[in-house]
């Protein structure tokens, strides 16, 4: 009998030494630095990578990874500076007050050298719940903080580059609009009045370059402006027809050099005077308009404006931009608002651009509490429609 009892404790001892080997392994290959101490700081265990990690950055001798005996039963004071053993130890009773997980970044600087090692620690509790103790896991993170340094460097480098560039196009941007707009002022005067059909076919042709080359111009200063936030809401009395016409006129030599209907309807129930912010009202009918004239090679280009609300304080006015062009797909309907998107790109010919108008548009009409749809099939033309509302008197 007793040698049955000897043999059955011999079998219970080895199945306990068995798991605790497995366990042992098991703390040895989780990745990062495994540890426990007491509520009194005094370490109880470690597994072999915070062994590895402790020699690697000179904290202690090159002994046998087997051997704790020059760790286990000391504290944070016994192996690191005071001032880190300190910040330690100061977590640790953090984590044993409230009961609850902590992730801390923990440097410690050595031969001045600073490491950076993020530390996750938890009470460690006995069988009835009492907190006896902490375990953390350590990872050294050093290399990912140096990572984020220089990307934070090239960061602040790119902004301070960015606002060195948008301060120069703020500085030159009336510089550069002007002898564009007198450059295209000035041909399209002289397309106007120009009576031979030659000529007038010439004049057309730079008319629409100049054009071409405006509207680039003021693409990219109104894209500039918006990103850097320097494009701010003005809203004064206009007169919406007159705000109409102004971009009509500007669009004509274009349509014209078509051979394409440029029409408008214009709802007489709109009162005469509004308040809101005319600039990008008109910068929004010029690119819509402009855009319709160019995916357009037959047929016509019109807008309608219509009152659809109105009562003392506000009125909601509705543009219609319709065109006979080529449409849009369905799949790219969304996709055509977003910046420095096009449809077809510009190494191919068909159309010309920059992928900035409709980004414009989109935020000049968001400026302006507004909203813009589109209605397009392929071969059957493009509706945009745009609703604003405007302040009465």
């Amino acid at each position: 009998m007793e040698v049955e009892l000897e043999e059955e404790l011999r079998h219970i001892i080895a199945e306990q030494q068995l798991e605790i080997f497995r366990l042992k392994s098991v703390i040895d290959t989780i990745p990062g630095s495994i540890y426990w101490k007491d509520k009194n700081g005094f370490y109880l265990g470690r597994n072999k990578h915070s062994a590895e990690s402790m020699q690697d950055i000179g904290l202690e001798a090159k002994v046998s990874l087997t051997q704790d005996s020059y760790f286990i039963g000391k504290t944070d004071h016994d192996v690191f500076p005071e001032d880190v053993a300190n910040r330690y130890k100061e977590n640790d009773l953090a984590v044993m007050a409230t009961k609850q997980e902590m992730s801390i970044e923990e440097p410690i600087t050595l031969d001045g050298k600073t490491y950076i090692r993020l530390s996750t620690k938890r009470p460690l509790l006995n069988e009835t719940g009492e907190v006896i103790g902490i375990v953390g896991n350590t990872v050294d993170i050093t290399y990912l903080k140096e990572i984020e340094a220089e990307l934070r460097k090239a960061k602040e480098k790119a902004e301070a580059a960015n606002i060195a560039k948008t301060g120069f196009i703020r500085n030159v941007e009336h510089d550069i609009r002007t002898p564009f707009n007198g450059v295209f002022g000035m041909a399209q005067y002289l397309w106007q009045h120009e009576t031979d059909p030659v000529k007038k076919e010439y004049l057309g042709d730079i008319v629409q370059c100049a054009k071409e080359l405006l509207d680039y111009c003021n693409a990219i200063l109104d894209f500039s402006n918006i990103e850097a936030g320097y494009c701010p809401i003005i809203d004064k009395e206009f007169n919406l027809k007159t705000i109409i016409t102004k971009a009509i006129k500007i669009e004509i030599p274009a349509a014209k050099n078509k051979n394409l209907a440029l029409r408008t309807k214009y709802d007489d129930n709109i009162p005469s005077l509004m308040i809101g912010d005319s600039y990008r009202l008109y910068r929004v009918l010029i690119n819509l308009l402009s855009n319709a004239i160019k995916f357009t090679q037959d047929g016509h280009v019109e807008l309608h404006t219509f009152l659809i609300e109105k009562n003392a304080a506000h009125a909601l006015i509705r543009l219609e931009i319709d065109d006979t062009g080529c449409g849009i797909p369905e799949d790219k309907q969304d996709f055509i608002f977003e910046k420095f998107s096009r449809l077809a790109p510009s190494n191919t010919g068909t159309h010309k651009g920059l992928g900035l108008g409709l980004r414009i548009v989109k935020q000049f009409m968001r400026d302006m509490d507004g909203n813009i749809h589109i209605s397009s099939k392929q071969g059957k033309g493009t509706r945009f429609i745009c609703n604003i509302p405007f302040k009465l008197h």
